[in-house]
């Protein structure tokens, strides 16, 4: 179950040339490169006694990790990007498992489907194979500086990797070697479940393994993890096994859960690795542009590395992915558009600029018939509303025009060009993501596999976010405050700048509702929310839009009107026993000691 054999990885090693040729991250090209052996005469020893082979394998590792989440979802009907699945938006494609299946809660052991499921041990058997290779790697191959970098890389995917299947599933089985169906014992053949806190440290032993082993930056080559990589998966994961561990219950005899004992313990393990980055990694955040919205907006479209920890690099036009052909508005489309519609809870998050509060909150200002001004700048930043520009035009977002008392909502002279019911691919809550897309003079029109836009896994951004709530949840209020200050002067934010008018589980919460906005559509919120153990109640609503009207007066002025509706036909259900994935029925008929998790 958790081996591939090494005749199928090495492919009569012919794959591992095809990864060479193929794959775009940055393997030098050289003369020796050039002089290498036929296809025919390449063999496994071969690849771990050079460099630029070997470097192939890492990167085609890193190629199949699960933390990409810009990339296309095609996979199984889903329908979405993984903040789909959140109170961010709601699906677009009515037909999609997203909005039939997910959404409503109707899913069990038999929807074990990326992107959300993930049983990465193909991927784990490669990285231990790699580490067990490299390790035994002459120094005429690799100088020891470059064999520990090499190693620094495989313990940081190993590390992702175990977190990438805790946060899921609970404790996994920990498998630290290559197995091999001819040696290994039938009793670590098929291995039982550690526990969740088993599998959490050895996320952290990994992560301190590879901050140890790896370059403070890499000198040419974008794409592979330097340190602060590491030390940012350490205060992430520190932090979800410390939510775990405070609001969580354990069960299975801890195959589930943490013992809430061991909360302090990591918020401040989780607090130590983000004051280190902080102080010691030499990252600032993104303040380019003198706009607040179009600099948050750049923050993940520029490239730069002063706030960017790690990335996954794409290369449009050679290796791309579709983001931009999925979510730009109708108008703007080759095929589909809009695949995710944010929800009016989304846009209620972003306070009010003039008075520091939210749209709900007393003496707020917020004004009904102009919900979008004098808001966050944010919300701008991260959300297509009516009339904004977009590569070059307006984008239309009325349902409706009317005129003299008659309403038209035909498609052509009375819908905005991007508007609710211009077409099926169209929003349905009456905006668009606007975070992560293309801007330009005129419409892109990127097709499918032309987006280039990196994927940004960790930046100091949400390392500023995790020490403040860290430093919250122990009990130290005025570090938290003193964290989340710069996260909300560079967004732009006026008033209430350190949060002080809120205190204990009222500031608690606004530092919560800051990472929702800072880390809106960058995979955050549905992991988030479950690790708070607050998804049955966020995660069980009833999505709202907001309409728009638009109407023309008798001289031709135009004034538009708002209004909340509900933009789902069914209530988002989030039950109990969804706080972990399940096993699923066909992992356990291949290794019966493993137990099928809570509820399923």
């Amino acid at each position: 179950m958790f081996h591939y054999k090494k005749k199928r990885i090495m492919k009569k090693y012919v794959n591992i040339i095809l990864v060479i040729l193929t794959f775009t991250l940055a393997v030098s090209c050289s003369d020796d490169f050039l002089n290498e052996p036929p296809l025919d005469r390449i063999t496994e020893n071969d690849v771990w006694n050079d460099k630029n082979l070997m470097d192939a394998y890492l990167f085609k590792i890193y190629d199949r990790m699960p933390w990409d989440y810009l990339e296309d979802f095609s996979a199984g009907g889903f329908g979405s990007h993984r903040d789909g699945l959140s109170d961010l938006a709601r699906g677009t494609y009515s037909w999609t498992q997203l909005n039939n299946q997910f959404r409503p809660g109707n899913w069990g052991t038999a929807n074990n489907t990326w992107p959300l499921d993930w049983w990465g041990y193909d991927i784990i058997w490669k990285i231990n194979y790699s580490i067990e290779n490299i390790e035994l790697a002459p120094i005429n191959v690799l100088t020891v500086d470059e064999r520990n970098e090499r190693l620094g890389e495989l313990h940081f995917m190993r590390a992702y990797s175990y977190f990438a299947l805790v946060k899921r599933y609970g404790g996994v089985p920990i498998i630290l070697n290559a197995q091999n169906p001819e040696t290994t014992p039938e009793d670590a053949y098929y291995p039982s479940r550690n526990t969740e806190k088993e599998v959490y440290d050895q996320v952290l032993s990994d992560a301190q393994a590879a901050f140890d082993l790896l370059p403070n930056r890499w000198s040419s080559q974008k794409g592979r993890a330097p340190k602060w990589a590491a030390k940012s998966l350490e205060s992430r994961a520190a932090l979800f096994a410390a939510s775990i561990a405070k609001y969580g219950t354990v069960q299975l005899d801890g195959l589930v859960g943490i013992p809430n004992s061991e909360a302090d313990a990591y918020y401040q393990l989780s607090l130590s690795a983000s004051q280190k980055i902080i102080s010691d990694a030499g990252y600032t955040l993104f303040n380019k542009y003198p706009n607040a919205s179009d600099n948050y907006a750049n923050l993940f479209l520029d490239e730069t590395d002063d706030e960017t920890i790690f990335s996954k690099v794409w290369i449009p036009f050679e290796k791309g992915h579709s983001y931009d052909l999925h979510n730009v508005p109708y108008s703007y489309r080759v095929d589909w558009s809009g695949s995710m519609s944010p929800t009016k809870q989304l846009l209620d998050s972003y306070e009010m600029l003039g008075t520091g509060l939210l749209p709900n909150e007393a003496g707020s200002g917020y004004d009904e018939n102009n919900p979008f001004e004098n808001r966050d700048p944010r919300l701008k930043g991260t959300l297509l509303t009516n009339n904004d520009i977009f590569q070059g035009l307006p984008v239309e977002l009325w349902y409706a025009t009317e005129t003299g008392g008659v309403i038209d909502t035909e498609r052509g002279t009375g819908v905005g060009k991007d508007g609710i019911g211009i077409h099926p691919d169209a929003t349905k809550t009456g905006f668009y993501v606007r975070k992560h897309l293309q801007d330009g003079g005129a419409p892109l029109f990127i097709t499918e596999y032309y987006s280039g836009t990196n994927c940004i896994l960790f930046r100091l951004g949400e390392i500023y976010l995790n020490a403040a709530e860290a430093a919250i949840e122990l009990g130290i209020e005025g570090s938290a405050r003193d964290y989340i200050e710069p996260i909300r002067t560079r967004a732009g934010l006026q008033q209430n700048l350190r949060l002080d008018t809120y205190s204990g589980n009222e500031l608690r919460d606004r530092i919560r509702n800051e990472r929702k906005l800072e880390m809106a559509f960058e995979d955050h919120r549905y992991w988030d929310v479950k690790r708070w153990r607050i998804a049955a109640e966020k995660l069980s609503i009833q999505v709202e839009g907001l309409k728009t009207l638009r109407s023309i007066d008798g001289f031709g002025n135009e004034t538009f009107t708002y209004e909340t509706f509900n933009a789902e036909a069914e209530k988002m259900n989030f039950a109990e026993r969804h706080y972990y994935l399940p096993i699923g029925q066909g992992r356990i008929n291949n290794n019966n000691k493993l137990k099928e998790n809570p509820g399923y």
